[in-house]
């Protein structure tokens, strides 16, 4: 799962970058001239500021200032730019600036938004006992268990894909945050983890509330009018904790049982020593296992359904490696990944022209030099992945999809997609590795049992998908329709003795 974690408004960044009290002192950087007190405002589009800020990437290389009423944000807009400053001087620009409105609702507390560095780092180690490698391998037979759940929905079902691949990251996440079996579509605990998503995606959004432009009114009395707000924070910040409470109790209760299955909850409470990790640490960290990465791999996966229909050429040759490679009698797994470099070659390039975020942003902790540069403490940048992906020098023909350009590529390179889409230093995603294992055995087990097409008109002429994206801090591929067939009769009977 793409943690990702949840990109700030970069409209909010000029919110916040207006009211800060540093000012730059050293030698300006390159950018765009600004004009007096709206800087470079009036030029930044309402839709899609990444593909702005590439733009003048071009002309000004690959860290720039933009300036915004008057005061000047950095731009890092190349692969290189976020390893020199949120790898090597990640202990500097690991903070993230928080609209004022996720505070009030509670959900700066966890992995995803946690902006204390002691929390952050202990909530970083409660993750990895469940989030590497070695110790994802115990969730494999789950994971599988789920992706194949989302192939036989996809079989009675299959205009509602992007329903289905929602509802297998949900299965997936609960497995391994609270050791939950999800087996019915209206699960409440997801729907609950589903409303308070998206309660937490509401409150990402750039500017979406009058307080995270002049937080002062998160003080004021709540009959004032204009303070809607306040309630509703306080509504999302009691569903959050009630969420995060139930889990951890339903785990708990299941220890005393003797019938807690295996998970970050249960590890933190029965392995670890008495006290190692305070309950509300626990608690939040794993609630946020889904929301960190749900929205992340619906995306990705819903991006690698459109690149099929639109790229037939490289879906059959895609499939042409699995059949070649795992036969037509069984399905392909993780462990097949070496074997299968051109399937792996498809999700990386999904990756390079969609990734889930595209931009987000950071806020130098200390002063630093940065090339004969002055950053000062306290000074904003914008990480503009979508930018990096498309840097020329290291994609020739960016914008086109061309799945062949990874099969001879190092993926230790910073350029690599996998090193730029799960983002730099402390705030590096924790669910990389069980978001590559999720998103690689998924397109694997689709390819080898769909094929993906246009859907037609009245008059049996294709519809060819937008390539247009939604507007958010997480962009997902407007709705699109398409036909998704069986690619053989056996389909159903293949699926159904994978797990008899």
């Amino acid at each position: 799962m793409v943690s990702v974690a949840i990109a700030i408004g970069l409209a909010l960044v000029a919110y916040l970058a207006f009211f800060a009290k540093g000012r730059s002192r050293g030698r300006p950087f390159p950018g765009p001239k600004p004009v007096p007190v709206l800087g470079n405002a009036l030029q930044m589009p309402r839709k899609n500021v990444w593909e702005k800020l590439h733009e003048w990437g071009q002309i000004y290389g690959g860290i720039y200032s933009i300036s915004l009423f008057g005061t000047p944000l950095l731009v890092l807009n190349t692969a290189e730019a976020g390893h020199e400053l949120l790898n090597k001087k990640f202990a500097i620009y690991s903070n993230r600036p928080l609209p004022k409105i996720v505070e009030m609702a509670g959900f700066d507390k966890g992995i995803v938004l946690e902006h204390d560095p002691q929390r952050l780092r202990h909530a970083r180690k409660l993750l990895h006992m469940v989030l590497q490698p070695r110790q994802l391998a115990q969730y494999r037979e789950d994971m599988v268990y789920h992706i194949d759940v989302m192939l036989q929905n996809l079989l009675q079902d299959p205009d509602s894909f992007v329903q289905h691949i929602r509802h297998v990251t949900a299965g997936i996440a609960m497995e391994i945050s609270h050791g939950h079996r999800v087996t019915a579509r209206d699960d409440p605990y997801v729907k609950k983890a589903n409303e308070f998503a998206d309660n937490f995606a509401e409150a990402s959004l750039p500017n979406n509330y009058i307080v995270d432009w002049l937080p002062f009114l998160a003080k004021l009395p709540s009959f004032l009018p204009g303070m809607g707000f306040k309630e509703k924070a306080r509504q999302w910040r009691e569903q959050y904790f009630s969420l995060a409470e139930e889990g951890h109790r339903m785990v708990k209760e299941e220890i005393t049982k003797g019938t807690a299955r295996p998970s970050l909850t249960y590890k933190a409470l029965v392995d670890a020593e008495p006290g190692e990790h305070p309950d509300d640490i626990i608690m939040f960290s794993a609630t946020q296992i889904y929301t960190g990465g749900a929205d992340t791999t619906v995306s990705t996966l819903s991006s690698f359904i459109l690149f099929m229909v639109k790229y037939p050429d490289v879906q059959k040759k895609a499939q042409e490696e699995i059949l070649r490679v795992i036969g037509p009698d069984r399905l392909p797994t993780i462990e097949d990944r070496d074997s299968l470099p051109y399937v792996e070659s498809v999700l990386v390039e999904v990756l390079r022209l969609r990734p889930p975020v595209s931009a987000v942003s950071r806020e130098a902790g200390h002063d630093d030099v940065h090339d004969g540069f002055l950053v000062e403490k306290g000074t904003f940048l914008i990480v503009n992945f979508w930018g990096m992906l498309r840097e020329e020098k290291h994609y020739p023909d960016p914008h086109a999809f061309k799945p062949e350009r990874w099969l001879d590529h190092d993926r230790r390179q910073e350029s690599h997609p996998y090193n730029v889409v799960f983002g730099f230093g402390r705030r590096t995603c924790p669910g990389q590795y069980l978001a590559e294992e999720l998103m690689f055995t998924s397109i694997a087990r689709l390819l080898a049992l769909f094929d993906f097409s246009p859907a037609r008109d009245a008059d049996g002429s294709p519809i060819i998908p937008s390539d247009e994206s939604t507007n958010g801090s997480i962009t997902f591929p407007v709705p699109f329709r398409c036909s998704i067939q069986p690619r053989s009769p056996r389909v159903r009977e293949t699926l159904q003795g994978q797990h008899e």
